[in-house]
């Protein structure tokens, strides 16, 4: 199977105990393990009732993969368990029956990894293969599907469904059953891989608690929301339980613009230190400040002492080829690199960026910055309008330009920082990933959203 990153055995052994914890198997329980690889649950499930003085219930594991089957029969062959070389998403309920237990690390492709026959199919099959799907929620469906009354199920997949827009559907199907407790693992649980790993148990039986275990080890008791709206603010919690968010204004309310930075898609050419640029490039033009999400915290601020050389006119337009003098001799030595960036490829200009920037807006204004993957969230003013931000940095431009040192201040505070951190997704070592969409919805209070109103009256 595509994406099969394999289980360590004591994540298993801890997720087959979850799974069984207050529900031993009986005689007549039924496993299943989808997506088996080797086997190490299979091999989780035997340890495990061996060592309480309990029958092995008899099970199904299925896996596409020959090798790894072969390999999961060789070493489980003594339990009482079927290995069927199929692919567990294009099994009929009706072939196997209900299941009473279902245990599993589903693979995870996302849909670039898969064919156009693939997505066709599995849109067509399944409820949550909406957007920018990924196998491991599709496994999710498929198996609630064959899991039995009273049953239960445990998967260890990414936290982002937690969260994501694609997941919304997925989020709607398990909030029909009981979502039992939700445990985030150190992130470093498969070595090699860092995925954010999750250990979801869900039970076929009505109920609406669930139980949140955070990786700083803090545990908490929750409602989840059963409309397909993101989980991040329930499962997070922590500090906005203190504060009311309810004023019915957000960031995307009172700004004019929230954007990322410009992508010249080869910054080794385009941005250089200020003293080392020309002083023609400075004369004619060519060159703006500049600053870098990491050189906004290094510098605690926008001056970076680092400008970006511009083929763009003060409205944004690309400079034609015959014009550009001085800059068109320098891009000539480094007309080879700058050819074989992808924009190039798909059909941008040699000399152009990824993007054209959209300088009526960004150039001139006074601005406040943000660098898009951070812990914590923080931002800064840029109050001259000189500095160009570059793609790891945002920029919020406010709707009315006297309000930049109260939003600024606000956006510094501990209850937007609370908010965020409590509905951002998570990046690389548990930093929080910012975005344009996510910064939109940012509550802020409704003194802002009084003051336009005013303005439109």
């Amino acid at each position: 199977m595509k994406g099969h990153v394999p289980t360590p055995s004591d994540l298993a052994d801890k997720m087959v105990a979850e799974l069984f914890d207050g529900h031993p198997p009986d005689g007549g329980d039924r496993i299943l393990f989808p997506g088996t690889g080797d086997g190490p649950f299979v091999a989780a499930v035997e340890r495990y009732c061996e060592g309480h003085d309990l029958s092995v219930p008899e099970g199904v594991a299925i896996d596409r993969n020959p090798e790894l089957l072969a390999e999961a029969e060789e070493q489980n062959g003594n339990v009482p368990v079927e290995f069927l070389e199929k692919d567990f998403l294009a099994v009929d309920a009706s072939d196997f029956g209900q299941f009473n237990y279902v245990i599993g690390n589903p693979p995870y492709v996302p849909i670039e990894g898969l064919s156009e026959e693939e997505k066709a199919r599995y849109k067509h099959e399944f409820r949550t293969a909406e957007q920018r799907f990924d196998l491991y929620m599709l496994f999710f469906e498929r198996s609630l599907d064959l899991l039995a009354d009273d049953g239960r199920l445990v998967f260890i997949t990414p936290e982002k469904f937690e969260y994501t827009h694609t997941t919304g559907e997925l989020r709607r199907l398990m909030t029909q059953y009981q979502v039992e407790r939700i445990e985030h693992v150190p992130e470093d649980s498969f070595a090699g891989h860092v995925t954010y790993p999750t250990i979801t148990t869900i039970h076929d039986r009505d109920g609406e608690e669930t139980h949140i275990v955070r990786r700083d080890g803090t545990v908490d008791t929750v409602e989840l929301p059963g409309d397909g709206s993101s989980w991040a603010s329930t499962v997070r919690a922590g500090d906005t339980d203190a504060y009311d968010y309810d004023t019915g204004v957000t960031l995307g309310d009172v700004t004019k613009r929230i954007s990322c930075g410009l992508a010249t898609g080869r910054d080794s050419i385009y941005v250089q230190s200020a003293g080392e640029v020309p002083e023609q490039f400075v004369e004619e033009g060519w060159s703006y400040r500049t600053t870098s999400g990491k050189q906004l915290t290094v510098n605690d601020g926008p001056d970076s002492g680092d400008v970006i050389i511009c083929p763009y006119d003060e409205h944004g337009n690309l400079v034609a080829e015959d014009e550009l003098g001085v800059f068109g001799d320098w891009a000539e030595l480094h007309r080879e690199e700058l050819e074989s960036r992808s924009c190039v490829e798909k059909g941008k200009v040699w000399y152009s960026w990824h993007e054209n920037p959209p300088m009526d807006d960004i150039y001139g204004v006074e601005k406040i910055l943000a660098k898009d993957v951070c812990d914590p969230p923080e931002f800064w003013a840029e109050r001259t309008g000189a500095v160009i931000p570059r793609h790891s940095v945002y920029y919020i431009i406010p709707e009315n330009p006297d309000d930049l040192d109260t939003l600024l201040e606000y956006l510094n505070s501990p209850k937007a920082r609370a908010w965020l951190e409590a509905n951002a997704q998570k990046a690389h070592n548990d930093y929080y990933r910012m975005q344009s969409k996510l910064l939109k919805k940012l509550p802020v209070p409704e003194t802002f959203g009084e003051k336009k109103q005013m303005k439109l009256i």
